[in-house]
């Protein structure tokens, strides 16, 4: 709303209320919903049986709440509860003061009435309707265009959001009660940082929480467990561009009735698969953001290649056995791939993982980034960071032969790699063999192997000298 509005408020309070809790433990879910435990001390409930439990986060969800009494053998009792908060929005506040009088100000002019009904702020123009006691109702078409609006004092308006408890009158209320409740609005995400090592066979790995709190609530020195879903694994269906996923159409996967394919993310559930508990208690101030330390290893030990899979298709759909344009199409990247087992003290989350070379005393060298997936502890990884600097490849196709028509073929490759870095390089060429099930290399320039865990591609490793640029060809036969 654009107009001010005014609150005269009493500070007498109605009901008992707690104090700030003595302990808080959050369990967060990187989808924003969050398990909050807390050892809150009771008062002693006023005349009127009712208990006021404060401070709670707006976002809290009444169904959820259960209190249990500290001591052994302790009963407590609550008729009835409610969640309060008038002041979360324009709604709550008129609904709270509904039959209520209230003045309403424009310039020099201001007149005053009860409150008849409630105004529909969804409405780009939310109308007022005021009664006053021997006066014409007065209507007032958009309330947008008032100065302010001033409403009464009122002892038992919820300025903060609260449990109100509704107990026996005369039961005493035990001397602490251990509440836990669900809440949203505290969210996670995780970073891994690592520098390169200047061998290339080990990295410094550090690993960085970003929490957000978006409540309005201050959680303070609270333990903090950090809870992975099934769909936190999987990247959202509509990526941030800058999101390392983002280039990556979704995986999919049969649905729970098996009728359909559907994306990986969708199919997921909500179930924990992962927990990630901070090493020392933190402060969460309400709106703030907050970067904590989760793990860190000195010296991991890791395997970076230097890969070129050059074969590019265009978008017609061909035939592999005739169509001489199949996997024409070349990619000048050679890409840098890392792999490494995530240490044994503790299991990484998901997250982006920055890959940079260098001493810690000089400016670092960014070499690329890739989402690092879940990994428990001694489970490996392997990722492509992009593009390495310096290095280009090119692959080009030299010949195709019908040797029997639909029956066998013959296809031929040059690759040529270049290395304008200032070291020597070592190059691993993939190459994969798309054109049918049954193939045989029928000549090649260079040594080559085949590729683990895929029977239709081989590999070709080439140093190449600094400057330097290399040219080696291969041919294969189709038989089907």
């Amino acid at each position: 709303m654009r107009i001010a509005l005014r609150l005269c408020l009493c500070l007498l309070p109605l009901a008992a209320s707690a104090a700030n809790p003595r302990s808080v433990a959050l369990t967060i879910q990187e989808n924003g919903n969050a398990q909050i435990s807390e050892t809150q001390d009771i008062a002693p409930p006023g005349p009127d049986g009712l208990l006021r439990i404060a401070p709670l986060p707006e976002t809290l969800w009444p169904a959820s709440v259960t209190a249990t009494p500290i001591e052994r053998g302790e009963t407590f009792d609550i008729l009835s509860q409610r969640f309060a908060y008038d002041l979360l929005d324009d709604t709550a506040l008129f609904r709270a003061y509904r039959g209520d009088s209230i003045t309403c100000r424009k310039g020099a002019d201001s007149f005053a009435g009860r409150l008849a009904s409630l105004p529909d702020f969804s409405s780009a123009a939310p109308s007022l309707v005021l009664a006053a006691e021997g006066q014409p109702v007065r209507f007032v078409p958009n309330i947008l265009d008032l100065d302010s609006i001033e409403f009464p004092a009122r002892p038992d308006l919820a300025r903060a959001p609260a449990l109100v408890w509704q107990t026996a009158p005369g039961q005493a209320a035990p001397a602490a009660v251990q509440l836990n409740y669900a809440a949203s609005g505290l969210f996670w995400t995780a970073s891994h940082e690592a520098i390169l090592s200047d061998d290339a066979r080990s990295i410094a790995l550090s690993t960085r929480i970003h929490l957000q709190n978006r409540t309005v609530r201050d959680f303070a020195n609270a333990r903090i467990r950090l809870a992975l879903s099934e769909k936190g694994q999987f990247a959202p269906l509509v990526p941030d561009p800058g999101d390392p996923r983002a280039a990556k159409a979704p995986a999919l996967r049969y649905s729970a009735d098996g009728k359909s394919w559907i994306p990986e993310r969708t199919a997921a559930s909500a179930a924990i698969v992962a927990t990630y508990d901070l090493p020392k208690p933190l402060s969460l101030p309400a709106g703030a953001d907050i970067f904590a330390s989760l793990a860190s290893a000195p010296s991991v030990s890791v395997e970076t290649r230097l890969v070129y899979d050059g074969v590019r298709f265009d978008r017609y759909q061909r035939n592999r056995r005739t169509d001489w344009n199949l996997g024409t199409e070349s990619s000048p990247a050679v890409d840098t791939v890392l792999s490494f087992s995530c240490p044994k003290a503790a299991p990484l989350p998901p997250g982006e993982f920055r890959l940079l070379k260098g001493q810690a005393e000089q400016a670092l060298e960014w070499i690329g980034t890739a989402w690092l997936p879940a990994l428990m502890p001694r489970e490996s990884a392997t990722l492509h960071l992009g593009p390495a600097a310096g290095l280009s490849g090119r692959r080009i196709r030299t010949g195709f032969t019908e040797i029997v028509p639909l029956k066998s073929s013959e296809e031929s490759f040059e690759i040529t790699l270049e290395n304008q870095t200032p070291a020597d390089q070592v190059i691993t060429v993939i190459e994969h063999l798309y054109r049918g099930e049954t193939h045989e290399i029928s000549a090649a320039s260079a040594e080559h192997s085949p590729v683990d865990n895929d029977p239709h591609a081989i590999q070709f490793k080439v140093p190449l000298k600094a400057g330097a640029r290399k040219s080696f060809t291969y041919t294969v036969r189709y038989t089907w």
